[in-house]
């Protein structure tokens, strides 16, 4: 945790703040939703966003609170402020209560990075059977995740991609995945928002295409289409913006290699200059007085 100040309810409070009863079911349990959102040369992204997100994960997961957006951002940006931190991330974290309303808490962390290289070299996936519950919430019900990320990571991979039941690859365990035929670069695909969590750059990346008259459409992903050798994957995240998957991990078998191609980058500098726009909308909204 980074910084000398969390946001307890709305307000701003001590690091020390942050407890919890063991026999707090609400948290053992994980009922509650998150959102991880970044700050970089002090600029808040997407804020707004994330805010309508958690709220509407809560919503599809039956939490009572009595939030608004607004009541969010305020919060938000009070904390950045009172850190004084220009490159962090912060998570933000609603805990639902039977019978009254949710607790909410925002604190600073670390700012995450890919490793050096991976926009051009790529990065790493392992394959993982597997679906979340509530996948269209991101709740703080992470057992499938933490145990598949943590085997990613065991084998040196950046994420693990998770695969249903159909034998459709669906999304990360914190990122989304988009994909191309490499023979033919100029059609985009995601697999369907249906099966997958729709993140903030799924969402902004899109639309940095569709400014440039690249539509994405929603598409399923069978693994078997993944090993066949003819499609070109990148993973999307807050903190790795876009990243083209240089090879895929399976239990029990060789890594395989994908094919990459040059319209990988130029998906990728589109989105750079995208952001680089929206950080400076940000420096011209006028301050609050």
């Amino acid at each position: 945790m980074l910084g000398t100040s969390v946001l307890v309810n709305g307000k701003l409070a001590s690091p020390e703040a942050l407890v919890f009863r063991l026999d707090d079911t609400d948290i053992t349990y994980g009922y509650g939703c998150y959102e991880t959102l970044k700050v970089r040369e002090g600029l808040l992204y997407f804020a707004e966003l994330h805010a309508q997100r958690l709220l509407a994960s809560a919503a599809l997961l039956g939490i009572r609170h009595s939030l608004e957006t607004a009541m969010i951002l305020r919060g938000l940006k009070t904390l950045v402020a009172a850190n004084g931190l220009s490159d962090c991330n912060l998570k933000l974290m609603l805990i639902g209560h039977e019978g009254r309303d949710a607790e909410w808490y925002a604190f600073a962390l670390p700012a995450l990075a890919p490793p050096p290289g991976a926009e051009a070299e790529g990065v790493d996936c392992l394959v993982v059977s597997g679906e979340r519950h509530f996948p269209q919430a991101k709740s703080l019900s992470m057992l499938l995740s933490t145990v598949a990320f943590r085997a990613a990571s065991a084998q040196g991979c950046w994420d693990a991609l998770l695969v249903n039941r159909r034998g459709e690859v669906t999304e990360g365990t914190r990122t989304n995945v988009f994909f191309y035929e490499t023979s033919a670069p100029g059609r985009l695909y995601t697999p369907p928002a249906t099966d997958c969590l729709a993140g903030i750059t799924r969402h902004t990346l899109r639309e940095a295409l569709s400014e440039r008259g690249i539509v994405v459409e929603e598409s399923p992903l069978p693994l078997g289409l993944v090993r066949s050798g003819a499609l070109t994957l990148l993973v999307t995240s807050t903190s790795s913006r876009v990243l083209p998957v240089r090879r895929i991990f399976a239990e029990g078998l060789a890594p395989f290699a994908l094919p990459q191609s040059a319209w990988s980058a130029e998906i990728e500098a589109l989105y750079a200059a995208y952001l680089a726009r929206y950080a400076t909308s940000l420096r011209q909204r006028p301050k609050p007085v």
